[in-house]
C-alpha cells in the first residue's frame, strides 16, 4: 500500500478533513465500475463513474501524450498502468505527484470532466494485447513483468468542484476538457477504484 500511495501521490489528509474543506462531497458518493475485454489485438476497459452525492465533481480521466516538440495531445483512451503484487495489474487515470528530488518544468496533470450530482460519466481504456508498464515521469515499474497477470483493477482521481478555482476549458477533439492548477489538484484529489476482475493476459518481457 505504501508504494501505491507514493505512485498516486495522495495527500495524508483524512476523509473527514477533506469533507470539512468543501462540506458537500462525502465518502462513498463516487464509485466506478469497469467491464474488461481481452483479445490478442488488445485489452479494452469500459468504465462508468457514478456520483450518488449532492456535489459536482471533477473526474481526472483525460490524460495526454507529449510529442518531442512538447505539444500535448489529449488521448481519452490512455491511462497509466503497472504491475503490483500477486499478479494484480493496476490501470489508473489521475494527477501524479512530482517524485521527490525530481525537477520538472511542467508537472504531469490530468485534464478533467465534470460529473454532475446524481450523474454518470463513461469512458474507455485501451491497452496492448501483451501488457507493458507505463508510469508517470518515466518512473521505473515497482515490479518486473510476469508471464501473465491474474487480475486487473481500474482507479481514477476526482475532486469536488470549487467555483473559486479557475478551470480553463480546452478543446480536445469532439469534447472540451478542463485544466486546473496543479497545486490545487494534488491537494484535493481523491482516488476511487473498481473491484478487481480476474483476467489472465500476457505481459511484454
Amino acid at each position: 500500500m505504501r508504494s501505491l500511495a507514493l505512485i498516486f501521490g495522495l495527500m495524508t489528509m483524512s476523509a473527514a478533513a477533506q469533507e470539512q474543506v468543501m462540506g458537500v462531497l462525502k465518502d462513498g458518493d463516487i464509485s466506478v465500475g469497469v467491464v474488461w475485454e481481452a483479445a490478442d489485438s488488445g485489452v479494452v476497459g469500459r468504465y462508468k463513474v457514478r456520483n450518488a452525492g449532492a456535489a459536482e465533481v471533477y473526474v481526472f480521466d483525460r490524460l495526454y501524450r507529449t510529442a518531442v516538440t512538447g505539444f500535448r495531445t489529449v488521448d481519452p483512451d490512455y491511462a497509466w498502468h503497472w504491475l503490483e503484487g500477486d499478479g494484480v495489474f493496476r490501470v489508473a487515470k489521475f494527477v501524479p505527484q512530482v517524485p521527490s528530488g525530481t525537477k520538472v518544468e511542467s508537472p504531469e496533470v490530468a485534464y478533467a470532466r465534470v460529473l454532475t450530482a446524481g450523474g454518470v460519466l463513461e469512458g474507455r481504456v485501451l491497452l496492448a494485447g501483451r501488457l507493458d508498464q507505463d508510469l508517470p515521469y518515466g518512473a521505473a515499474p515497482p515490479l518486473a513483468a510476469v508471464d501473465k497477470i491474474t487480475s486487473i483493477v481500474f482507479s481514477v482521481g476526482y475532486a469536488e468542484v470549487d467555483p473559486q478555482v479557475d478551470a480553463n476549458e480546452i478543446k480536445a477533439g469532439d469534447e472540451a476538457v478542463l485544466s486546473l492548477p496543479y497545486g490545487w489538484l494534488i491537494g484535493q484529489q481523491r482516488i476511487v477504484s473498481a473491484e478487481p476482475q480476474a483476467l489472465a493476459v500476457p505481459m511484454q518481457r
